[in-house]
């Protein structure tokens, strides 16, 4: 399947693909039909009819501003960025958090990482003319910020990290494990991002197939604690969380 993100253990990168069934999700919403429908008034003649003329000419200007030079540096900066930036998020106040053998494994639920770089990304295209001149205005600029993050996301999810094959998170931690359903919260608007990233800190301490067989055993039995989570205590985690963050989140 064509992705905006190719992901590998070698080299990640930025492939400028746009994911139609993306587009064809904002196309349906009520800003996109609400974007569309403003497009379609403006067109005097169309062989198949104005609303499909539209949403044609609409994804043509995105697969074309998905494309150029600029963008994709921006995206390829954040592909680069976004795991190493759990390194600063393990020090959230409330995370889950247990000791491996002079090793912190913490929990980061992936709403945080996945809400600064869609953040980042999201200022960072607006100042940009292909996305500035798009016709889907503010809300196709928002979607195109969601796609990039959630592909980022599920690359990252498809490789799989684990105690044995672990991803780099910056110079002190590894992404060890992932999981991609858990409900920290209820959805109101925007994307849930359910989940987490297991992340172990790297110390003097050698990681030995002993302490990587206990991380695993200690990964099992924080799901399961995890799952015995109250709401409550699930949304006062994230406040809690959330709240210490503040200075960097203002910052992302």
């Amino acid at each position: 399947m064509k992705t905006p993100v190719r992901f590998s253990r070698v080299r990640s990168a930025y492939t400028g693909r746009m994911l139609r069934t993306s587009f064809d999700e904002w196309a349906a919403s009520r800003e996109g039909l609400s974007a569309l429908n403003e497009v379609a008034s403006q067109t005097f003649f169309a062989l198949f009819g104005r609303r499909q003329a539209a949403r044609s000419q609409v994804w043509k200007q995105l697969r074309r501003a998905a494309r150029t030079e600029t963008v994709a540096l921006i995206a390829q900066r954040e592909l680069d960025e976004y795991l190493p930036h759990l390194g600063t998020l393990v020090f959230a106040r409330e995370l889950p958090r247990v000791a491996v053998d002079l090793h912190r494994l913490v929990v980061v639920p992936r709403m945080f990482v996945n809400g600064q770089a869609y953040r980042r990304i999201d200022t960072a295209i607006r100042t940009e003319p292909e996305f500035a001149e798009l016709e889907g205005g503010d809300s196709l600029c928002q979607a195109f910020a969601v796609t990039l993050v959630d592909s980022i996301a599920a690359a990252i999810a498809a490789a799989r990290p684990s105690p044995e094959h672990p991803l780099s998170a910056g110079d002190e931690w590894i992404a060890v494990g992932v999981n991609e359903q858990f409900e920290w919260r209820v959805p109101f608007d925007g994307p849930a991002w359910p989940g987490h990233y297991f992340v172990l800190e790297l110390t003097r301490t050698p990681i030995t197939r002993a302490v990587r067989k206990t991380v695993a055993e200690t990964i099992a039995h924080l799901e399961a604690s995890l799952a015995s989570l109250t709401p409550l205590r699930r949304s006062e985690i994230l406040r809690q969380a959330a709240s210490s963050l503040e200075p960097s989140l203002a910052h992302a």
